[in-house]
């Protein structure tokens, strides 16, 4: 099972999710709530909460889990941290996290949910992506922009799977973080720090990756063609059946 990104769609695996397919190994792309839609800079997405994410998390496992003897998931940003949830809840027995968005850069854990809870009771306001590009912000299938409310509700989520590695291991028999040493996007030390809470399993793994450049999202073809070559090799051994 593949989660897409934040203000992304499917469309962003689908050239992984082939070459997966091709190797034997039977593949779900699920959309998550309010993306897609062909109005990219529809306010809808605005909508977003922490239940809406866990909810859908939660019901692509068990439509996953009816698709073969094992569910391995792979999840860039916001479905990156779908899959963490995941791992720690038990609904994954594989999951790789790459670049997950617990965090923006700079800022502390407590100073970030201090601004996140404080941004998500301000009105909602559209940002791009891209100042320069606006509407022409690549890909075509993705949204250029996003909704404060939505980015302060995927920060917030994190908080949930911090809350629930506090009280519990996790639950996943294999985990894989991995983190861009170069991620402009993501605060990779807050991602250290929820690893940390997981060190005491011997079958989970951070791996950080130094050659990708500065870019978030490494999956991507048509915004990084060298994912192919660099990032799709090493993300199928790590998603292995029977590893």
């Amino acid at each position: 099972m593949l989660l897409h990104g934040l203000t992304n769609c499917p469309q962003q695996f689908d050239e992984l999710a082939q070459l997966l397919h091709a190797r034997g190994e039977n593949v779900y792309v699920p959309r998550l709530p309010y993306h897609g839609h062909r109005d990219r800079k529809t306010p809808v997405i605005g909508k977003l909460n922490v239940t809406d994410i866990e909810r859908a998390a939660g019901d692509a496992a068990r439509f996953g889990r009816g698709l073969g003897r094992r569910l391995n998931v792979c999840g860039i940003s916001l479905g990156a941290t779908m899959a963490l949830w995941l791992a720690q809840t038990g609904g994954a027995d594989n999951a790789v996290a790459v670049a997950p968005y617990l965090m923006v850069p700079l800022l502390s854990r407590r100073a970030g949910l201090l601004l996140m809870s404080v941004l998500a009771t301000l009105p909602n306001w559209f940002l791009w992506w891209d100042l320069r590009r606006r509407e022409q912000t690549p890909p075509d299938y993705a949204y250029p922009g996003f909704w404060t409310h939505c980015l302060a509700q995927c920060m917030l989520f994190g908080t949930v799977i911090f809350a629930a590695a506090g009280g519990s291991e996790p639950a996943a028999a294999r985990c894989t973080m991995v983190l861009n040493a170069h991620d402009p996007a993501v605060n990779n030390g807050v991602a250290r720090e929820l690893f940390r809470r997981w060190r005491r399993r011997p079958s989970y793994e951070l791996i950080v990756w130094d050659d990708l450049g500065k870019r978030h999202d490494v999956i991507d073809p048509s915004t990084y063609p060298e994912a192919r070559t660099h990032v799709y090799p090493r993300l199928a051994d790590l998603l292995e059946s029977e590893r």
